[in-house]
């Protein structure tokens, strides 16, 4: 889970129309989020990924549900405010259901910076708090088959990547060839970025639990080879990295 950033509400959500849809939902309980402009922004707003597990939405192994945080049968009004909905996975959505999160708070990716409540540990959340334990146990995150396995399954073909374009870079025979050795492990360091899957999960393991990385960056600061690239991409995954 990371922070998100509330983009702007399609422009077809106007005031007189979220006052229509409202209406309608409380009339027949008619599903009024499900408009494709809503949608399309939503998925916009989080890479095309779950808010809350990160697993990539619209897949064949998930599609994307629009999750209310505070949910619709206690909070009418709210129905298709903008800021309160969110894209989730079947998994989380369904696991989170009817929960209050008004009597009983858990993490907004909206309005909470995720590392402040929950840190990661071998492709597992843990709470930092009472607001992270809360929060794990409702969208049960820790969920093996949906999350766990994936996430590790990601994290060490990553981590097998990294290693065997570090040996390519280390026995390089020549400038072009490590030019591009060097290329390659910005892309695969640059995919662990926050535009991808699982990408709080798979930063975390990378920048504070493999070995590789950290003789990585080692040997490419004593060879004159870390750069400003190299920095950027390191602070954007540090961002949302979660290490304990």
């Amino acid at each position: 889970m990371i922070k998100i950033n509330l983009i702007d509400p399609p422009y077809e959500l106007t005031d007189e129309v979220k006052k229509q849809l409202t209406e309608k939902f409380k009339q027949d309980d008619s599903p009024v989020w499900k408009k494709p402009y809503i949608e399309k922004a939503l998925l916009e707003m989080t890479n095309g990924k779950c808010a809350y597990s990160e697993q990539l939405l619209n897949t064949k192994s998930s599609y994307m549900e629009i999750d209310h945080f505070k949910p619709k049968s206690k909070y009418k009004d709210s129905v298709v405010e903008w800021g309160n909905l969110l894209p989730s996975c079947k998994k989380c959505n369904t696991t989170k259901g009817e929960h209050d999160v008004v009597a009983e708070p858990i993490v907004n990716p909206l309005t909470d910076n995720p590392k402040d409540y929950l840190y990661v540990k071998s492709f597992k959340y843990y709470p930092r708090n009472e607001k992270g334990k809360i929060t794990k146990e409702v969208l049960a995150i820790n969920d093996r088959e949906h999350f766990i396995t994936p996430r590790s399954n990601m994290g060490f073909m990553v981590a097998d990547d990294l290693e065997n374009l570090f040996e390519l870079l280390k026995t390089a025979s020549s400038e072009r060839k490590q030019r591009n050795n060097i290329s390659k492990i910005k892309s695969l360091l640059e995919s662990c970025g926050p535009k991808y899957e699982y990408s709080a999960v798979i930063s975390t393991y990378i920048l504070y639990e493999d070995e590789t990385y950290k003789d990585l960056e080692q040997y490419l600061r004593a060879n004159n080879l870390w750069d400003n690239e190299f920095e950027t991409i390191k602070q954007t995954l540090s961002e949302i990295a979660m290490p304990k």
